[in-house]
């Protein structure tokens, strides 16, 4: 699930400089299933490297409903507050005095809590990491302080994020068409007994996956079984229906962001890689900064400020696309030639080019403890049995040019979907495409 490396799927996430790893430091991936249904999953590092200790649920914005949309937003937000077991102060002071960062993500399937701790403190930061997840209390006055935060995340989000949040109500309407945001008039009504219920129905054992990079296996799975999780199907989502449509938001920026895109597979399909090799073969951003790219998108960077493909893949449905961004005056020619470059097809050259550099990104995203463990814990949820870079990698190198025209031409024939925000008056739409 590495497809989970540029500003359209990786929006909020931090970059940091890193010593590579030698091989001699990657160790065996290891995968075990708990009396309670929880997946635990390690990959061992050297003794030098931080541990990182993943807590993940299937808890995302697709397991809302129209009752209490944001919820998964806030309840993200909400982390390190007062539990049943420590106060909001006690568990910020325990992480400052071992030097230990306690994080967390979400996206529309899953919710992660990401503890990143020195080997030699990391027996400290597993208890405070279970007293952050176990028996989270929502106190009221808590999350009334928390607003002000909330409400300015939502006035700083890139139109890159919104448009990508805007082509999956356009896509699919309900369910993964739910948006990963909090709406700011809402914010206020989400209360304690509605944050309450959410957590109590998704955060169980039978939605939890742990992953580690950095600590032996037993060890994570001793972790584990002190969460003491409840147990309980907490429901399933609904499978995903693509309806297709148009959803334009009209905001004064200098450039208009527009996504075009088709369904396609989710990772529960086999085909899913050959739409990722696609993504790359067409163009998925330069490699380099300030680079152009060889890619056949980036033969229209002189009609519009970006363009780049993109491959979505969620548990059981996927979106292909191209995403473009351009003046407003020069959004129609921008879009125009970007679906043609997608109907022109790709060569022999270019899946061999887009699978050389899927599996450098699959490879690099490995080169961190804490992608591992992201990707360990999104394999493991969404995927079923997890599998390490070097695997993924093989599999890509198996991917034939015929499988990616294929994929091509699904898309090319697919009912289309299109997401734009700015000024979209010169934006064309889909039946104009």
């Amino acid at each position: 699930m590495a497809s989970k490396v540029n500003i359209l799927q990786n929006i909020a996430k931090r970059g940091y400089a890193v010593a590579p790893q030698t091989a001699a430091c990657l160790g065996k991936l290891e995968v075990s299933t708990l009396s309670n249904k929880a997946v635990v999953a390690s990959l061992g590092c050297g003794p030098k490297s931080l541990v990182k200790v993943a807590v993940a649920f299937r808890a995302g914005s697709r397991y809302e409903n129209p009752e209490n949309f944001g919820v998964s937003h806030v309840l993200r937000s909400s982390a390190g507050l007062t539990t049943a077991c420590a106060s909001s102060f006690i568990i910020q002071r325990s992480l400052q005095q071992i030097g230990a960062n306690l994080t967390t993500v979400s996206d529309r399937e899953t919710l992660v809590y990401i503890l990143e701790s020195t080997c030699n403190n990391v027996s400290e930061g597993l208890e405070i990491l279970r007293k952050a997840i176990t028996g989270q209390e929502f106190r009221p006055w808590e999350l009334s302080d928390n607003i002000p935060r909330i409400l300015a995340e939502l006035a700083t989000l890139p139109p890159q994020a919104k448009v990508l949040d805007l082509i999956h109500r356009a896509a699919f309407r309900t369910g993964l068409g739910n948006s990963v945001f909090a709406r700011s008039f809402n914010v206020k009504k989400i209360g304690s007994e509605t944050i309450q219920h959410y957590a109590s129905s998704n955060l169980v054992a039978e939605k939890a996956a742990i992953t580690g990079c950095g600590l032996p296996h037993s060890n994570l799975s001793a972790f584990a079984e002190s969460l003491d999780l409840k147990t309980g199907s907490g429901g399933n989502p609904s499978p995903s229906k693509y309806a297709g449509g148009e959803v334009r938001v009209d905001e004064t920026l200098p450039h208009v962001h527009t996504i075009v895109a088709a369904e396609a597979p989710g990772l529960n399909s086999p085909d899913v890689l050959p739409y990722a090799v696609l993504r790359f073969a067409l163009g998925a951003g330069p490699a380099i900064i300030r680079g152009v790219g060889s890619s056949p998108l980036s033969k229209i960077s002189g009609e519009c400020s970006a363009a780049q493909a993109l491959s979505i893949a969620h548990s059981d449905a996927g979106l292909f696309g191209i995403y473009v961004a351009a003046k407003p005056t020069e959004a129609k020619q921008a879009v125009e030639a970007a679906v043609k470059i997608l109907k022109g097809g790709v060569t022999d050259q270019d899946v061999n080019r887009g699978k050389a550099q899927l599996k450098s990104a699959i490879l690099q995203a490995a080169d961190s403890c804490q992608g591992i463990v992201e990707d360990l814990a999104g394999q493991s949820l969404l995927a079923g049995t997890p599998k390490i870079a070097s695997d993924l990698a093989e599999e890509v190198s198996k991917v034939s040019t015929q499988q990616v025209q294929q994929a091509l031409q699904k898309i090319i024939s697919g009912r289309k979907s299109l997401a734009a925000i700015g000024n979209t008056g010169h934006v064309p739409y889909l039946d104009e495409l």
